[in-house]
């Protein structure tokens, strides 16, 4: 039987993550760093609007859409395949799950959700971006590692499906 649709789907999981990837390595590279030399009360609103902004984007839709997917495809492969690209699979969808989607629905979201309820020029608000800003970029990070991670598990998931008696 073949599965050289299932190569297709690997790549498509694999940029997928590498995406979700390089919007958080952004975040974690140069905005957060901007926004925490801006001037606290500027730098907390400009974040509370990035984070309801954020909410009805492609990039949120994808989150969720790679979790759903990437967790399908492992199921998958625990039925149809064997091998490797089975372990591969799981460990990837695993990664994303963890690294990923839970780490922004446990870690980042809480926080986000604390800041926009703070006035931004407000002395609660300015001591609790001292923790935010750190706390979230280094959550953020996780979150950059394990897409990136999930990314080059999925590309060579695809790899050993290529050349492998599979396809």
């Amino acid at each position: 039987m073949s599965h050289l649709w299932s190569v297709y789907i690997c790549l498509a999981l694999g940029l997928w993550c590498a995406f979700e990837g390089g919007v958080f390595k952004a975040f974690s590279e140069f905005i957060m760093k901007g926004l925490q030399r801006a001037a606290p009360a500027s730098a907390i609103e400009a974040m509370q609007q990035i984070n309801k902004t954020v909410i009805r984007t492609e990039f949120v839709a994808a989150l969720f859409a790679i979790t759903a997917f990437s967790l399908a495809f492992a199921l998958y492969g625990l039925i149809a395949l064997d091998g490797v690209v089975r372990l591969i699979l799981i460990a990837a969808a695993l990664l994303y799950l963890c690294g990923v989607f839970l780490m922004t629905l446990f870690g980042n979201v809480p926080m986000n959700n604390r800041l926009a309820a703070l006035d931004h020029r407000s002395a609660d608000a300015q001591a609790y971006w001292e923790v935010y800003g750190k706390k979230w970029t280094r959550l953020n990070h996780f979150r950059t590692g394990g897409s990136f991670l999930a990314a080059g598990l999925y590309l060579v998931a695809a790899l050993s499906l290529m050349v492998g008696k599979s396809v």
